[in-house]
């Protein structure tokens, strides 16, 4: 992140720990020790001070130097006038190369810790778009399998529970209707591409994990995070099928 050429070899990130693993951007980066504690603290910093952090990286400083160069007090208010809305500029430690930084685009949101939606793969390797979109135009999808398929793709973050896409899709609050829907068509699915679908502990198949990866959010439904993949495949087809 920082730069600096004092770094000890072997420190790396990742915020994908999905497989195959990689130790190549965008997958993993190498980093010093203390932007990688700084990077892992950022949930529960004071507001404002991860941004101040980027702005000390951004202007050439290494990420040993954060704490050296400015006190607590000073480090405080100006995270403060950043949480605040006001514009904050650091003067040039050093030259570096513009941006834009891979770090800018990491979220404050603690859920992204667990949360499927904040992987950029899923756990598991899932089809390719590809491969989706011909088992999509292979079967006869009812309109409320499409609805649901679309309302699920275009979802904030991918990511809804059954009961918001029973609704958004279905026109009921009755979350058991789109589980049945979704989980026939997944199922169909599943067959079609012959994939190994997630299994429950007593060993019966979760079909839905071929389309989406599901989390129970603390105070909140179940939620399922649609697969990249087919996210891709669905926002296609859906464009060739309202096309025609």
């Amino acid at each position: 992140m920082c730069d600096d050429p004092d770094r000890p070899q072997g420190e790396w990130h990742s915020e994908d720990y999905s497989e195959p693993f990689s130790f190549e951007p965008p997958q993993s980066y190498p980093l010093c020790k203390p932007c990688h504690a700084r990077l892992h603290k950022r949930f529960n910093a004071m507001p404002g001070e991860w941004d101040l952090f980027c702005l000390h990286l951004e202007a050439g400083g290494y990420g040993s130097e954060f704490v050296q160069v400015r006190g607590l007090a000073e480090r405080r208010a100006l995270s403060e006038r950043i949480a605040s809305g006001c514009k904050v500029e650091l003067p040039v430690t050093r030259a570096r190369s513009p941006g834009p930084y891979w770090w800018r685009s990491l979220t404050l949101d603690p859920e992204a810790l667990v949360a499927p939606w904040a992987r950029p793969r899923p756990l598991r390797p899932r089809p390719g778009a590809a491969a989706y979109l011909k088992a999509f135009e292979s079967l006869s999808v009812s309109g409320s399998q499409l609805l649901l398929l679309h309302s699920h793709a275009t979802s904030p973050r991918r990511t809804a529970t059954m009961r918001a896409l029973a609704k958004a899709a279905l026109g009921t609050d009755n979350p058991k209707t789109a589980n049945l829907v979704y989980g026939n068509l997944a199922r169909q699915l599943t067959s079609i591409l012959d994939w190994e679908p997630d299994r429950r502990k007593d060993g019966s198949p979760i079909w839905m994990s071929l389309i989406a990866e599901g989390w129970y959010p603390p105070g909140r439904e179940y939620e399922w995070t649609m697969v990249p993949s087919a996210a891709e495949a669905m926002r296609f087809w859906a464009g060739i099928a309202e096309a025609i």
